[in-house]
């Protein structure tokens, strides 16, 4: 059973994956960009592509926001023996760590 604290840190740690990604739609817009279609196929709640183009710094803080409510998802589920919340966690995580490798060891290759 979950304390009060404990779930309040669970919902920060969904929010810190969700907003990020409701709102700048990044995994899959980078995933476009490796796959070869235009960038801005997909468009953004709050700001355009060209704005990340120009500043990759903050689409790596947006990643590194994601990545870090995510493993604070699977500490939790690790915690109290949620082994298929567990296991969807660490997908999610391996998941985000590829995408985020594949596109800034590869130099940032967006195509327009």
């Amino acid at each position: 059973m979950m304390t009060k604290i404990q779930k309040i840190w669970m919902w920060i740690s969904v929010a810190m994956f969700a907003l990020p990604e409701i709102l700048f739609f990044t995994t899959p817009a980078l995933l476009m960009s490796i796959l070869g279609k235009s960038f801005t196929e997909i468009s953004s709640l709050l700001v355009s592509y060209k704005f990340f183009l120009s500043y990759p710094l903050f689409l790596l803080f947006i990643t590194a926001v994601e990545w870090v409510g995510v493993m604070g998802l699977l500490i939790l589920s690790i915690k109290f023996n949620k082994k298929v919340f567990a296991i969807l966690s660490g997908i999610l995580l391996l998941w985000l760590f590829f995408v985020f490798g594949l596109v800034y060891i590869t130099g940032f290759s967006i195509n327009f």
